[in-house]
């Protein structure tokens, strides 16, 4: 058996690239033709080569909403499952996804179960997603899972849009101080300095204290640009290979005003929306708890989620388990422990999740209201203050001659 990448076309003439395992050049030629390909050109690659190609693929997280829409459509409409993959092959605008659709066909056709088949994807299809699909196909409700799988990942984008909206924007507009106060000390003060000392006068302690600053930034500049330059780097590093790391700087995160009570609500919005996903498809209690501790992405939330499971593992309650940590809010516990005394946990965590994607953007709003403000003035309170600092001595000489 050899290993062959291809470049096909299908009926409609679109292209289409993958791999495929194949005795040789004919068979790969006569399995392409069964599947509605014809072959273009083909070579013979080493299993590595298709390691790397894979690892080269991407595929967008709107390609897989649609794709979860369409196989929920065909499947619904009573599709075959080996046919729906087939038809989104033709049909997927993405060329990535065709390719891993392709190769996911032929597996399934070979009679591999489709969770086999997109667990050789990780980098594209995500571990709880592909639980999903296995609950799914081993208790016969396929259909009705890609249409959770579609509701769930339409969650996934918007929750992405909220983060991205409370974190951009603060990020600009604190780059853009950094750099005003970098250009303000750096470039204009100094420009001041020698002015300010040929007029022999004394100076206010706000000026010297401005000076100061400038001098220590402009001789100094060889120590704090490299510092600056390497942070990203020593976070990565650090983020890798120094184990409390990730814990110190989440619960850092946490505790920052304002800003940490809403990072707080997208993770717990994180946990319960994920939970509820995967218990509602039929996956055990404690093999929830413990995809989620991958999906918070927190390190504080994910420890007290492995605590957790181990309490439920031992016998203790859901809510009871999550009430010896105090991340979790009352509102959120009580919630929980209603939802298991009367059997209808995944509604009454879809309900928590419902709270906090009505409540996440409102708090938003209300963080931009406090925080543009805020920072327009503090922008007039240092260039105010600077500019005083600078005028001050030459108002005293004025008011001399005078």
């Amino acid at each position: 058996m050899a290993n062959f990448h291809f470049r096909a076309s299908n009926n409609e003439g679109h292209p289409i690239e993958g791999e495929m395992t194949a005795p040789s050049l004919m068979d790969l030629e006569a399995r392409l033709e069964q599947t509605g390909l014809w072959l273009i050109r083909a070579r013979e690659v080493a299993p590595n080569q298709i390691r790397a190609s894979k690892q080269r693929e991407k595929v967008k997280s709107r390609d897989l909403m649609e794709f979860s829409t369409h196989m929920f459509t065909l499947l619904d409409a009573g599709v075959s499952l080996p046919q729906a993959l087939k038809n989104l092959v033709q049909e997927s605008p993405s060329p990535a996804l065709r390719n891993i659709l392709q190769t996911i066909y032929q597996h399934v056709e070979a009679g591999s179960t489709l969770y086999e088949a997109m667990g050789k994807y990780p980098k594209i299809f995500a571990p709880q997603i592909v639980n999903l699909i296995q609950a799914g196909e081993e208790s016969g409700t396929l259909t009705a899972t890609f249409q959770e799988l579609e509701r769930y990942l339409n969650w996934l984008d918007q929750i992405r849009g909220d983060v991205r909206q409370a974190t951009i924007y603060p990020s600009i507009v604190l780059v853009a101080v950094i750099g005003l106060l970098g250009l303000l000390f750096t470039f204009v003060i100094p420009r001041f300095v020698p002015i300010l000392k040929d007029l022999n006068v004394p100076l206010p302690a706000l000026t010297r204290i401005i000076i100061g600053l400038s001098e220590l930034m402009v001789n100094s500049w060889w120590i704090w640009t490299p510092i600056i330059c390497a942070m990203p780097f020593v976070w990565l590093i650090a983020r890798k290979f120094l184990p409390g790391y990730g814990t110190l700087r989440d619960h850092l995160l946490l505790k920052i005003p304002i800003l940490g009570e809403l990072i707080n609500m997208l993770t717990l919005s994180k946990f319960v929306q994920n939970f509820a996903v995967l218990y509602r498809a039929g996956i055990p209690i404690l093999q929830c708890l413990q995809l989620c501790q991958g999906l918070v992405g927190n390190a504080v939330v994910a420890r007290a989620l492995k605590a957790t499971e181990q309490a439920v593992a031992e016998g203790s309650t859901i809510h009871e388990a999550l009430s010896r940590h105090p991340i979790f809010p009352p509102m959120m516990i009580q919630m929980i422990s209603v939802g298991e005394s009367t059997g209808k946990l995944p509604q009454t965590l879809m309900n928590v999740a419902n709270f906090y994607n009505r409540e996440i953007p409102r708090r938003v709003k209300k963080i931009f209201a406090v925080f543009e403000p805020a920072v327009t003035l503090g922008l007039i309170t240092i260039v105010g203050g600077v500019a005083l600092a600078l005028f001050m001595p030459m108002m005293s000489i004025m008011d001399g001659f005078r």
